[in-house]
């Protein structure tokens, strides 16, 4: 049914196994990819320590670790899987959509939590395959 699903990894466990049951169970090639606004600053910590810049590369590292720890484990599972560089905005999920071709887009809700967990009004209506949410 699903040939190829679009990832956006999250940090919840049951968001991974969600996609690599639907995967195995469809045969399916899994695309990872992440969320990283490349605008997003946030606040400075009260302590001063913390410039907005460095908790930015730290969030954008630990994404990136995210996605190729879940990749290994795909890989050792048979699941067939791609690490999709892609930095941006939720608005950007169409265009990766599109270019990827896939079947399933899978999204965890804390994805959302820079934009008020708010999709943008028009996503839906331009995406090339259904959107699954995940709470």
């Amino acid at each position: 049914m699903f040939e190829r699903i679009l990832y956006f990894v999250s940090e919840k466990q049951d968001d991974k196994h969600l996609v690599m049951e639907l995967a195995r169970s469809n045969g399916s090639t899994v695309f990872l990819s992440g969320i990283m606004d490349p605008e997003c600053h946030h606040e400075v910590l009260a302590d001063g320590n913390t410039r907005p810049e460095a908790r930015r590369e730290d969030s954008e590292r630990k994404c990136w670790q995210d996605i190729y720890r879940l990749e290994e484990e795909l890989k050792k599972a048979g699941v067939k899987s791609s690490v999709i560089a892609q930095e941006g905005k939720v608005e950007n999920i169409q265009k990766l959509a599109s270019s990827t071709h896939c079947d399933l887009i899978v999204l965890s809700a804390a994805s959302l939590e820079d934009s008020d967990y708010q999709l943008p009004e028009d996503l839906l209506a331009e995406l090339p395959c259904p959107l699954l949410l995940t709470n």
